[in-house]
């Protein structure tokens, strides 16, 4: 009987831990069937958000990362929570900006100080009638080299015509300069050549192969100023329908846009020369009505010309000028 009753109780003892040891196992599998539910609704929730973020994201946003957010009203510190702006640079109004276009008053040499008039010792001027007058004035200019020729144009130039000069006699333009080889080339050519309507386009053209002859002839070194063509007085217009004011305000347009893509300085004589009508200033104009007087007319141009060279550290500018060394 004790063995019996030993065995009886030792049974029981048994049963009870195996029933102890089911509760243990279906606990442990419930935390994790439970717990594995909850990483799975984490996961969920998670791919939702992301899903939800990659709709809305803001302009800003550089792979995925979210830049900060501009400031709103109302939340701390001014701004709201939760409303997302459009972010990024602020949209322009139409029609609220221009763009200056680029012409003459864009590329025209602007003043920059006085040179002495030793600046142009190196110099050349090439052109018509209104160049011859710098030798017929005797204008000084420092001993440059005057290749003035009347009735001449950029054809004259281009197809190396016979020109008469009045103190040297008959020779070629271009040979004379090519021998001289001048460091800055003044050209003012234009007058005789637009004294009709419709002459227009073959002038720029021609002017344009001017230019690249001068070019190749004198070098790279040498600085080549392309002069506007001058205004004339009213009266002049009548017999020289070519020369109105507007007629010549659009070639020179077309003179500032050529020199600027050959790499040439240009020059606008308007600024020292023209009148509120854009007419030659009565008191620079000779009888005729288109070319200089030889004081105030070319006092004019000179003066203009010395405050507007192309800037080099050792030009010689003249005392209280703004570049003055």
């Amino acid at each position: 009987m004790g063995i019996s009753h030993e065995y009886n109780h030792a049974y029981r003892r048994a049963r009870q831990r195996g029933k102890y040891t089911k509760l243990k196992v279906a606990a442990s599998a419930a935390a994790i069937l439970v717990l594995s539910l909850g990483i799975t609704a984490i996961l969920e929730t998670a791919e939702q958000e992301n899903n939800a973020a990659s709709e809305i994201l803001p302009s800003g946003t550089v792979e995925g990362i979210l830049a900060p957010l501009p400031m709103q009203p109302g939340e701390a510190g001014g701004q709201a929570g939760g409303q997302i702006l459009n972010f990024g640079p602020v949209r322009q109004t139409a029609g609220a900006y221009t763009v200056k276009a680029y012409d003459s008053s864009v590329i025209r040499q602007p003043a920059v100080g006085q040179v002495d008039l030793s600046y142009f010792a190196d110099a050349a001027f090439l052109g018509d009638s209104l160049t011859v007058g710098f030798t017929d004035y005797d204008i000084n200019l420092s001993g440059a080299l005057i290749c003035g020729y009347i009735g001449a144009g950029p054809d004259t130039i281009v197809n190396r015509m016979t020109v008469n000069h009045m103190t040297r006699g008959d020779e070629v333009a271009l040979d004379v300069l090519a021998a001289a080889q001048p460091k800055k080339l003044y050209i003012l050519l234009g007058t005789n050549t637009l004294t009709s309507v419709g002459a227009e386009e073959k002038f720029l053209t021609y002017y344009g192969a001017m230019l690249d002859t001068l070019r190749e002839t004198l070098g790279e070194d040498c600085i080549i100023y392309v002069q506007s063509i001058p205004p004339v007085r009213p009266e002049a217009v009548t017999d020289r329908p070519g020369l109105a004011s507007d007629n010549l305000r659009a070639v020179n347009e077309q003179l500032a846009l050529l020199a600027d893509s050959k790499g040439c300085v240009y020059l606008d004589l308007w600024e020292a020369l023209a009148d509120g009508e854009g007419n030659l200033k009565e008191v620079c104009a000779a009888p005729d009505g288109v070319h200089l007087s030889a004081g105030n007319g070319y006092g004019a141009w000179v003066n203009y010309l010395r405050s507007h060279t192309l800037y080099a550290a050792d030009n010689p500018w003249t005392a209280g000028s703004t570049y003055a060394q």
